[in-house]
């Protein structure tokens, strides 16, 4: 397992790929008619939509989290 920032302790369970993948998400922006500004922090949870990028398998971040057991093999 390489990801040591965002996506530790994350791998595809189809291809065991470690990204990069699709994540819905949550953010605050400010938009004005012509677009939007900023935005604030962006989070995501368990139950999250997650698609890998590689193979195109989806599922959850659940799904996607490679248990500590899984990890230590």
């Amino acid at each position: 397992m390489t990801n040591t920032n965002c996506l530790e302790g994350m791998q595809c369970p189809e291809c065991n790929s470690d990204g990069p993948f699709k994540i819905q998400a949550e953010s605050m922006f400010t938009v004005y008619d012509d677009g939007t500004d900023d935005h604030e922090d962006v989070d995501w949870y368990e139950d999250s939509y997650c698609q890998c990028g590689d193979c195109d398998h989806s599922g959850t971040v659940k799904d996607f989290t490679i248990k500590e057991t899984e990890a230590a093999t």
